[in-house]
């Protein structure tokens, strides 16, 4: 009769308690940075299916290189990072050989589901630009790198929980274990990257120590509370359809709302980025004005830090019109601060 009646129980309790399919899986047992699966890429829509966003960001020349070729695989990955798993891209050499590899970590922008980095099956687009941003990494591995990306740990239940530059920080920091997991690597020749959202996640990864060699933002937001008041159509103070707002995810929003924005915003603290950057920003950039970029020059001019600062004539936001000058500044950067891939 007791067996019964707990057997009764257990069912009763089943009922109420979430499905197993909508929770994370667990990661307790497994260290941060453990790579726990790998599965190929989806193949890049054709150029023929991107918008006209898409068919302005990349000449169909450039984009179908990186669409059919065979030298390099594009993988998705899951790791481990706080217990949680987390997903991310990861493109590495068909065939690396003996040699090690320097490697770049690329921090991307968005929060949420916009700007997300892994495939999520819909169009490709200005909202969904994850064939793009594959297929301008592909040119950074094509140039004689690993890359490696984190889609940060928002996602289903708490995608619209995004912290901005909050906990999501340890998700760029494990990625370091994950990359000195992989033999072909080389764990002394490691960089960053940064695009929008993602330069300041790159400050602040540097904040906390991330052993790269050098870094590069474009883009960067540096300070967050001049970057939302500069665009209020955003609303990610009170929420919109990608977040719920800082006002309601940060805690006590009404009391630390200074102490959180300066938290993420390197120009206050440009004293303790002791990595050289590479400041990549257009004149012209709608999506951050370019007052973020010139203020954290001056910032860390003014504390006798390595930097360099270009700035754009006239270009879009990730600067696709000067991508072939773009990306021959970021790899030159890279290499002065380490040696050249071989």
């Amino acid at each position: 009769m007791r067996k019964s009646a707990i057997s009764s129980l257990f069912i009763l309790l089943m009922q109420f308690l979430p499905c197993a399919s909508a929770l994370p899986a667990a990661t307790a047992q497994e260290p941060d940075g453990k790579i726990l699966s790998v599965k190929p890429w989806p193949q890049l829509p054709s150029y023929e299916s991107l918008d006209e966003f898409g068919r302005g960001y990349f000449p169909r020349l450039v984009y179908e290189e990186a669409r059919s070729q065979k030298e390099f695989d594009v993988l998705e990955i899951t790791y481990a990072s706080d217990e949680l798993p987390v997903r991310g891209l990861l493109i590495k050499p068909k065939a690396p050989g003996m040699k090690k590899w320097p490697a770049i970590l690329f921090n991307r922008g968005g929060n949420g589901d916009l700007g997300r980095i892994t495939d999520s099956g819909q169009p490709c687009c200005s909202v969904n630009t994850s064939c793009l941003d594959v297929a301008d990494l592909y040119l950074l591995a094509k140039a004689g790198f690993v890359v490696v990306a984190s889609d940060y740990r928002y996602r289903d239940a708490t995608v619209k929980r995004d912290e901005w530059g909050g906990v999501e920080v340890n998700d760029v920091l494990n990625l370091v274990p994950a990359l000195k997991s992989l033999d072909y690597v080389d764990p002394e020749r490691l960089y960053m990257l940064g695009l929008s959202r993602g330069g300041a996640m790159s400050y602040l990864a540097i904040k906390r120590g991330i052993p790269v060699k050098a870094a590069a933002v474009i883009g960067a937001v540096t300070d967050v509370k001049a970057w939302v008041d500069a665009r209020p159509e955003m609303n990610l103070v009170n929420g919109n359809a990608y977040i719920d707002g800082f006002a309601n995810i940060w805690p006590d929003y009404e009391h630390n709302a200074e102490a959180e924005y300066r938290a993420r915003s390197a120009v206050y603290w440009a004293d303790q980025v002791n990595v050289p950057v590479l400041i990549l920003h257009s004149r012209t950039d709608k999506m951050v004005p370019v007052t973020q970029a010139l203020h954290m020059a001056e910032a860390l001019q003014e504390k006798g830090k390595v930097y360099a600062l270009r700035i754009y004539e006239r270009d879009g936001h990730p600067l696709p019109q000067n991508r072939d000058d773009r990306d021959r500044m970021i790899i030159d950067w890279f290499n002065r601060f380490g040696k050249s891939p071989q």
